[in-house]
Formats: structure tokens, sequence, C-alpha cells
């Protein structure tokens, strides 16, 4: 059973002969001095059961060793390193230059989840054609690759939600190319691209559907946006209140606030589910510890490193 727009569906029959072929899959992945973790991400797409896949990587220039590692890359995926105007320059350069008819959003410092992911939104899709993006839970990682905490990914309803906050984790997301018109994201927004990407779609009327698996990892390291750049996030927010005609007063910021609660709570039930092997370098400490970062951490406060 899935969830999208309309509630529970009732899974229809799957076209296998399709599927044996399979409709071409595009990863693209915006990447700048993060050699660290590039070589995760890049193993994580390598390492996907479903045959049919591409991987752009649009590289702004790196100096840390990032050019070197994309070269022994090989035929796995496809890059070039240029000085850019940023990540939503980048992203929107590695979609003008990929072919596939879903398309992926991968940066460089996060991974996807297992073998099988790219496979199971490729069936969901091929289950439900009429729907356009898909999205599914996420676990959040720190810099050494610790799983601190899963996203547990709600339904999407009527879309009221999205409205109130940004619940959909970005690497977790696939969505057809048909609803994609010119550019992915607006280069004028520099920090909630991905959030302007949802609320365009939404309004353009783009199906969304959830699946019910974690996809990929969201990580938590020292030069993220989310640490560093508030201010401007701050100056996207204004904006997209603003164009989307946002509700922001006290009983939506209460609401949003409780919304993510529920959705750690029910987020225990994925620690229950780790799967035998990663394709990322992810580990676990005790359950005990993941249980009390689910339920009591707030994100600003968990640990960037592993002690």
């Amino acid at each position: 059973m899935v969830e999208t727009q309309a509630g529970q569906l009732a899974e229809p029959p799957l076209n296998r002969a399709r599927l044996a072929q399979g409709p071409l899959v595009s990863v693209l992945t915006p990447s700048f001095n993060q050699v660290r973790w590039l070589g995760e991400n890049l193993a994580s797409v390598a390492a996907q059961s479903y045959a049919h896949l591409e991987h752009i990587v649009m590289d702004g220039g790196s100096t840390d060793g990032s050019v070197e590692m994309l070269a022994r890359g090989g035929g796995s995926v496809s890059w070039v390193s240029e000085v850019d105007a940023g990540q939503s320059d980048a992203l929107n350069k590695a979609f003008q230059a990929s072919k596939g008819e879903i398309i992926g959003w991968l940066n460089s410092d996060d991974a996807y989840w297992d073998a099988r992911v790219v496979s199971d939104v490729v069936t969901f899709f091929e289950r439900h054609r009429d729907v356009d993006v898909v999205y599914g839970h996420a676990a959040g990682v720190n810099e050494d690759g610790l799983i601190l905490h899963y996203f547990r990914m709600p339904p999407y309803g009527s879309g009221a939600m999205l409205r109130r906050y940004d619940y959909i984790i970005q690497p977790a997301v696939f969505f057809r190319r048909r609803v994609i018109e010119g550019d992915v994201v607006d280069e004028s927004f520099h920090f909630a691209m991905d959030y302007e990407l949802w609320l365009r779609l939404a309004a353009q009327g783009a199906r969304f559907g959830r699946i019910h698996r974690v996809l990929a990892i969201d990580r938590m390291q020292r030069a993220r946006k989310s640490i560093g750049m508030l201010d401007v996030l701050d100056q996207d927010m204004a904006r997209l209140i603003s164009t989307y005609n946002l509700r922001r007063d006290r009983m939506s910021r209460v609401l949003s606030a409780a919304h993510a609660i529920w959705c750690r709570i029910i987020g225990l039930s994925l620690i229950r589910e780790a799967p035998a092997e990663l394709v990322f370098n992810g580990c676990f400490d005790s359950r005990w510890r993941t249980v009390v970062r689910q339920c009591l951490t707030r994100r600003r406060n968990m640990p960037l490193e592993s002690t």
C-alpha cells in the first residue's frame, strides 16, 4: 500500500515488460570542494541494482582532490569541472546535460541508503503513472557517517502542511522530467531552492507520492548552509512567503512544530528497520542513543563528529 495526494491507493498491476527495459534515471550532483564525502556519494550511486542509470556531476572547479576522484570514476559517472555561479547553477547545468525520464538530486555530501533505492523508486513510478514526484524517508548522519536520527516523512495529503514548512528531505526525492519547464531550480535562491521547487510543482498541479522506506541520507556537517548561511535562509523564506502566499501566523507555527515532533516520534519505527548493507560509509551506535537523539535532541545540537 502506498500513499499519494489522494490518500491510500491499492497497488495497480506492474508492467514487467516495460520495467525489464526500464526508464533512464538521471542522478544530478552539484559539487564543490567536498572530496571527503564525494566518494561515498559516487559509490552509493554506482552500487544501485537498477542498471539504466546515469550519474552526472557538475563540479565548480574544486581544488581539494575532487577532480582526481571524479577522473578515477571511469564510465560510471559523467562530470565537468568548471567555475560556476553556485549550487543552483551547477544543478541546472547537470539537468540540461541529462537525458533521464526520472530525475534524482543528490548533493555531494549526501548518499543513497542501500542498493535498491533507485529500483524501488522506478517500480513505484511504474505502478503509479500519474504520480510526478516521489519522496521517502531519510536518515540524518554526521560528518563521520554515524546515523543520528531518522526523518519519517508523512503522506502528502492535500499539500496543506507543505505550505506551512518544508518537511520533504531533498536527497530523498525523485521527479519526472515531464514536470520541469526550463531549469530545475530558480538560481536566484541560494538556500531554499529545493523548497521553492516543491512549492512551484505543487502550484502547477504536480502529483506527489510517498514511498514508505528510507531512500537517502542528509548529512550534518560544518559547511552546510543550514549552519553557516542562516541570513540567506531568512531572505529566501521571505521571498517564498510573498511569492506563494504561505501561512506563517502563530497557529501555523504551532501546527508545524507539532507536526515535526510527531514525525520524530513515529520515526522511532525506522530504527528497527536498518538494512543489512548500506552503500555509504555509515555506522550505528547503540539503539538507546539513537532513540534519545530521535526524541530529545534538536538538530542543531546533534554531534557533528563521532565520539
